[in-house]
């Protein structure tokens, strides 16, 4: 059995759990990782497997979810009390009805960009992607935020031709020329694409987001309303626990790679180094060395709820709504 079948078995076995409950004195928490295990989360695995949480009086597992929008709203429905949930999910949930919010950062600076194959382009800014053709994974809503950051920049949307693939055709795609430019995330997709690259004798290229004047927040730890106002004890405890892994995860990303890999066998140990290094730089974000790991800097929550907001046609939420620094500790 893959790993992937593996970890969709123990989420069946699990999800039904994730509400309060107590294990052996602790309260129990099933954390979605929103994906496969991959550097991104390894700081919950790190705590997990340290005992952090065991510490703190809670019982934490993790297992795999099925992307950001998903996990969000999976949490807003019960089935996970806790998971890596994404800023834009939690405002299109709000949207709708739901009482989602974040209440720590862990890609506390944007962590999305371009992908492309250097020997063929180099783009150093969005003016030069003219007439290039960008690959997304299906269902990702690129179709409409790449447009609306070819706006922010002044530019037209059909600056850049979009199409959408499945994901295991986009290296074969972005190799072989039939896309130019691949959006891909740091601290995820892009150690894993350049891995398969370098097998190739290929070498990758990224030009981020953020050099293209979209300063948001990107991924953290997501809960209900609910939680933040029955449990705050439980909340404070799982985030001092959490960012105790990060910031070992920090201090000795090999261990960080190990633990993974120990945990999740079939995981990749290489990709996986090569997710932490990224995380390690985008989970120091601002007012991170005044207010410690976790924190939600609100002018890039601002920045990234106008953005959302504007770009999917959001109304009847607030941007305070979305988020909250009220548990993080220096």
């Amino acid at each position: 059995m893959n790993v992937s079948a593996k970890l969709v078995l123990a989420g069946i076995l699990l999800a039904g759990m994730a509400g309060p409950a107590q294990s052996q004195g602790k309260y129990k928490i099933v954390f979605n990782l929103s994906w496969l295990p991959q550097g991104s989360t390894s700081g919950v695995v790190v705590a997990i497997d340290k005992g952090y949480y065991s510490a703190e009086g809670l019982d934490v597992s993790a297992v795999r979810g099925y992307g950001g929008l998903r996990t969000v709203n999976e949490i807003d429905q019960g089935m996970f009390e806790f998971g890596y949930g994404n800023p834009d999910g939690v405002i299109l949930n709000r949207s709708k009805g739901g009482k989602t919010r974040m209440i720590g950062a862990i890609n506390a600076t944007n962590p999305g960009g371009v992908c492309f194959v250097e020997s063929r382009i180099n783009p150093k800014s969005v003016k030069e992607l003219k007439g290039m053709t960008l690959g997304a994974a299906a269902g990702t809503p690129v179709t409409t935020t790449f447009p609306a950051l070819l706006s922010l920049n002044g530019l037209t949307s059909d600056h850049v031709k979009i199409v959408q693939l499945q994901g295991s055709v986009i290296y074969p795609a972005l190799v072989n020329g039939t896309i130019d430019i691949y959006e891909c995330w740091l601290g995820s997709g892009k150690p894993i694409l350049e891995h398969q690259a370098r097998a190739a004798g290929v070498k990758i290229g990224f030009l981020s987001y953020e050099d293209m004047g979209l300063q948001n927040i990107g991924s953290g730890v997501a809960v209900t309303d609910e939680t933040v106002a029955k449990r705050p004890d439980v909340v404070r405890k799982f985030l001092k626990a959490t960012y105790r892994g990060y910031e070992d995860m920090i201090k000795n990303p090999n261990e960080g790679a190990d633990i993974t890999k120990k945990m999740f066998p079939e995981s990749d140990r290489a990709v996986v180094y090569d997710q932490i290094i990224d995380i390690n730089k985008l989970i120091k974000g601002p007012g991170v060395d005044e207010h410690g790991l976790g924190y939600i800097d609100p002018t890039r929550a601002k920045n990234t709820f106008d953005f959302v907001s504007r770009t999917m046609k959001v109304e009847n939420v607030k941007a305070e709504d979305t988020f909250t620094n009220q548990f993080i500790e220096k």
